[in-house]
């Protein structure tokens, strides 16, 4: 580390050289002043004051550019503004010294100075001041600019705005020439054959072929900020017709609009870039307000969205984190990566299993966690399909010895992650997550703790979901293998689905339920095509892609929304409420879940599935209450056929 001693001297090196410097060119400018004046003939009289005239002036200017900090600057980063300065100290000086020249009138050395030697060295001490300042820089940029035409990799800039200029300068600064730039694209038809910084933008999109040829692009950057999934899809196109085989952008909107960006932020495209979601932002001040002093519990915390929840609380103002799961590494790891951000002792990893509810009530009684946040669950589809009496005793059986605990000890806040899959669920896995909201539903009419559902469809990277198993089909060479060439997802970040949940639980309206925007769904064979793109391949050329069936439990596409629960906005962008229509009788709701936790107990599979497609339909049990509080729905047992596969993913 560079000690504040050594900083300070190099500073006073640097100022004391720029004022001797200075102080050479104004004994140049005066004398300069005189010949100009005299027609280079200076009377005697006027050498012989020359040096009271300089030990005057010197000084004078000396001060005004002291005052106004231009020896504090170093010379690669000198600019417009202090060139200004440099203007704004001169002319100060120049006033000064006209007020003192008038004073001093009496003084035969200065009443008889003419007043046009004093006009004249303002402006060539001036000129001859900032033409030093830049003099370093320039000869800097000339360099630089004749080892960049031999040096750096040659790029071609897409979207000649702000952010465009903002990036060429940064590679025209960049001390590495790591790039060297040679053009911009723009679909702005105004902008065509114009230059920027001495570019010239080629042409719309279109144009990207004969640019690529001509110039010997080897790698583009789209500097457009609001670039969407479509654009993206066509540059990298382009760019794989003409040979290129790296596309760049810029890092997020709001680095950007905080005038961040520069080229050590340009990343490769992914797979978030060709969704085209707009991530949300955390309302920071509305989570902190909240979660203030709060012991806040996390199950499934080794998990993809548990491990998001627990980095993001560890950077709220939560009073203490506890971390609960059952993979002792994931939780290790996770552990050891918190206290980066958190002080050592507010973060608390626990080893438990959220089905063992003895173990949850000494926990809760233990710790007295203010906030819950669920995230405990099993989540593949067909997997569940398999094995659905696990499925029941970890989403359900689970949910409740958490919840029960919950109200035992009075937790404020218990926060169900839940999924798009329970709505109209057709498969276990979105069922017991449906089950697990009419929990939700239930409990919360005690009005003891409050308890929520968040509903959300796939996040991108979570281990063992679509994306990360496509990336690694491409990995060993294909084949890439899709249910259905028409199945379609919805698709966030794991960031963002973790945000907009903090957001929706501080939320404190009265709904059970509520919904994250997923935006557009996306075609899973899209999502295929384009991640084989990004690994600079070919579809069906490259990499095969093979079609295997829809799999039981799975839907074609996931709905968001039903007749029976609209949704409706909240004060919050990003984030819905599902309306209520109804209650949920919670005695009748026991008996059919502990009936069911039997079945699931007895490894009864047929039982099991026929039990739990009964529960989540609306019309079979005695659950659903209208507003007179009276049932609108029969009996409990009334037998239906297990579900034959179709449709949930």
């Amino acid at each position: 580390m560079v000690s504040r001693k050594r900083v300070t001297r190099t500073l006073m090196n640097g100022a004391l050289f720029f004022a001797a410097g200075d102080a050479v060119l104004w004994a140049v400018s005066c004398c300069l002043a005189f010949l100009i004046r005299f027609d280079g003939a200076i009377p005697p009289k006027y050498v012989a004051t020359l040096p009271l005239v300089l030990i005057l002036f010197i000084p004078v200017k000396l001060a005004w550019h002291a005052l106004f900090r231009l020896y504090r600057v170093a010379w690669d980063l000198v600019g417009l503004i202090e060139i200004v300065g440099v203007w704004k100290a001169s002319t100060a000086a120049f006033l000064t010294l006209a007020g003192a020249l008038f004073l001093l009138q009496d003084i035969p050395a200065f009443g008889t100075l003419p007043r046009g030697v004093l006009v004249l060295d303002y402006l060539l001490g001036t000129t001859l001041v900032a033409i030093s300042r830049l003099g370093q820089r320039l000869l800097d940029e000339f360099l630089h600019a004749r080892s960049r035409k031999t040096n750096g990799t040659r790029v071609l800039l897409v979207g000649a705005g702000a952010a465009g200029e903002r990036i060429l300068r940064s590679m025209v600064n960049e001390k590495h020439m790591q790039y060297r730039p040679v053009g911009f694209i723009d679909d702005d038809v105004s902008k065509h054959g114009t230059y920027v910084h001495g570019l010239k933008v080629l042409g719309g999109r279109e144009a990207v072929p004969d640019a690529v040829r001509k110039l010997g692009v080897e790698e583009m950057v789209i500097t457009i900020a609001s670039a969407g999934a479509g654009p993206i899809r066509d540059i990298m196109r382009y760019a794989r017709e003409a040979g290129v085989r790296r596309v760049r952008v810029l890092p997020s909107i709001n680095e950007l609009l905080a005038g961040k960006v520069s080229v050590q932020d340009l990343r490769d495209v992914n797979v978030e870039d060709l969704l085209g979601r707009k991530q949300a932002r955390l309302d920071g001040s509305r989570v902190n307000t909240f979660l203030a002093g709060r012991t806040v519990l996390v199950t499934g915390a080794g998990g993809s969205i548990g491990s998001e929840l627990a980095r993001q609380l560890a950077r709220s103002d939560a009073g203490r984190l506890l971390l609960l799961d059952t993979n002792e590494t994931a939780i290790f790891e996770l552990a050891g990566e918190l206290p980066e951000q958190r002080p050592v002792g507010h973060v608390h990893p626990i080893i438990a299993d959220v089905r063992d509810a003895e173990k949850m009530q000494r926990l809760f009684a233990l710790w007295r966690p203010d906030v819950v946040y669920h995230a405990a669950a099993y989540k593949h589809v067909p997997l569940m399909e398999d094995h659905p009496d696990e499925a029941v005793r970890t989403n359900i059986s689970g949910t409740l010895a958490v919840a029960e605990a919950a109200l035992a000890h009075k937790t404020h806040t218990f926060v169900l992650i839940s999924s798009d899959k329970a709505i109209n669920p057709r498969g276990v896995m979105g069922g017991t997550k449906r089950a697990a909201e009419l929990l939700m539903k239930a409990l919360n009419r005690r009005q003891a703790t409050r308890f929520i559902a968040v509903r959300f469809g796939n996040v991108i990277g979570s281990r063992g979901s679509v994306i990360p198993v496509l990336q690694e089909q491409i990995r060993r060479g294909g084949p890439v293998t899709i249910t259905h060439p028409e199945m379609t997802r919805y698709f966030m970040s794991t960031r963002e689905a973790v945000t907009l949940v903090l957001q929706a639980s501080a939320i404190q309206a009265a709904h059970d339920i509520f919904m994250l925007d997923m935006g557009q769904p996306i075609r899973i064979m899209q999502l295929a095509e384009d991640l084989i793109r990004l690994s600079g391949l070919e579809p069906d050329k490259d990499i095969p892609i093979v079609f295997t069936g829809i799999r039981p439990g799975e839907k074609l596409h996931e709905i968001l929304e039903t007749t029976e629960e609209p949704l409706e906005p909240t004060e919050l962008p990003g984030v819905f409420a599902v309306r209520n229509n109804g209650h949920v009788d919670e005695f009748s709701l026991r008996l059919a879940l502990r009936e069911l936790d039997g079945l699931s107990r007895a490894a009864d599979a047929s039982g099991v599935k026929s039990l739990l497609q009964r529960l989540i339909a609306r019309d079979q049990l005695p659950l659903w209450f209208g507003g007179d509080g009276q049932s609108i729905v029969p009996q409990l047992r009334h037998p239906m056929p297990v579900p034959s596969g179709g449709g949930d993913g």
